[in-house]
C-alpha cells in the first residue's frame, strides 16, 4: 500500500493504492505531476485497487466509484478527478482548461476545446523537442506565471493512430477503450524542470480533417472570448478573473491555427514556434 501527496495552487489530495499492481500503475501516473510519497492522509482522498482483474477507482469526497477493465482508462479518470478538483479548489489561481509546453522558461499555452486537438498537437511539439507542461490544466498565477499539472498525455481512442508515428517507445502507452496513457518517455521528450515559466505565446488550435495549414493573428478582442471560454474557475474570481485575463492577453502575442495533419504543417514549423517564444 502507497500514499501519494499532491499539493496545487492550495488544494491537496491523497491517492492511496492497496496492492503492488495498482502501486506501480499510479507510480507512473502521478510521477511527473510533483506527488510525493507520504504516511498520512490529507485533504481529498482518492483511491485505487486492483481486484479481480479490474481497476477500481473511487473519489471519497463524493464517493464516486468507477470499474475499469484497461489500464489506459483507470489512468484517464483518476488524473480527471485530480485535474478536477485542482480547478474547482484552487486558492488565487487562474486555471485554463489548455495545454502548454515551453522553450526554456517561456511557456507556450495552447487552450482549446475538446476534440479540437489539443493533445495530439502537444504531443508533436513534445516530439519535436519541447519541454512538457501538461495537456489538460495550466495555473496561472498574479505575475503570469505558467505551471502545468504533468500527467501522461490523453489521447483518445479514436485518435491514436495519429500520433503513434511519433512514439520512440510503444510498449510504454497504456492502452484503454476510451483513452490511451502516453507518458512523455514514450516521445524520448522530457519535463520542464522549472517550477514556473513565464506565458509568451498563446495558439489556439483546430484539428479538421481535410484542411490547409493556416497561422493567423488574432486581436486582444477575439482572443480574449476564445480564452475566457476555457477558463475554468472564473466564478472563484473577482470579477471572473476577466480583468487579469485580458492584461495577459494585451501583451501575449496571440494565434489561431487551423491544421488538416501534422503532413499539413510547414517544416520548420516548430523552428517558427520557437523563435516566437
Amino acid at each position: 500500500m502507497a500514499r501519494w501527496l499532491i499539493d496545487k495552487a492550495g488544494v491537496q489530495l491523497t491517492v492511496k493504492t492497496n496492492s503492488e499492481a495498482a502501486t506501480d500503475l499510479v507510480a507512473g501516473a502521478l510521477k511527473d505531476m510533483g506527488a510525493e510519497l507520504r504516511k498520512t492522509t490529507r485533504g481529498i482522498k482518492l483511491s485505487v485497487e486492483h481486484e479481480e482483474g479490474a481497476w477500481h477507482l473511487c473519489d471519497h469526497s463524493n464517493n464516486l466509484r468507477r470499474k475499469l477493465k484497461e489500464a489506459g482508462d483507470l489512468i484517464y479518470h483518476l488524473t480527471d478527478r485530480i485535474v478536477f478538483h485542482i480547478a474547482d479548489k484552487a486558492v488565487d489561481t487562474h486555471c485554463l482548461h489548455a495545454a502548454s509546453v515551453a522553450s526554456g522558461a517561456n511557456a507556450l499555452v495552447i487552450p482549446a476545446n475538446s476534440g479540437d486537438g489539443k493533445s495530439s498537437f502537444v504531443t508533436w511539439l513534445v516530439a519535436n523537442g519541447f519541454a512538457y507542461l501538461t495537456d489538460e490544466l495550466i495555473l496561472v498565477n498574479s505575475e503570469q506565471q505558467v505551471q502545468g499539472i504533468a500527467r501522461p498525455i490523453q489521447i483518445k481512442a479514436h485518435g491514436i493512430e495519429a500520433v503513434e508515428h511519433l512514439f520512440k517507445d510503444k510498449s510504454l502507452v497504456h492502452a484503454g477503450k476510451f483513452a490511451n496513457a502516453v507518458p512523455i518517455d514514450t516521445l524520448a521528450g522530457s519535463l520542464s524542470e522549472q517550477p514556473f515559466h513565464k506565458l509568451r505565446l498563446f495558439i489556439f488550435p483546430r484539428y479538421q480533417a481535410g484542411a490547409a495549414y493556416q497561422l493567423t493573428p488574432l486581436s486582444s478582442g477575439e482572443a480574449g472570448m476564445r480564452l475566457m471560454a476555457n477558463h475554468v474557475n472564473a466564478r472563484s474570481l473577482e470579477g471572473h478573473g476577466f480583468r487579469e485575463m485580458m492584461a495577459i492577453i494585451r501583451n501575449t502575442p496571440c494565434y489561431a491555427l487551423e491544421y488538416g495533419g501534422f503532413d499539413t504543417l510547414p517544416a520548420d514549423f516548430a523552428k517558427q514556434l520557437g523563435s516566437l517564444l
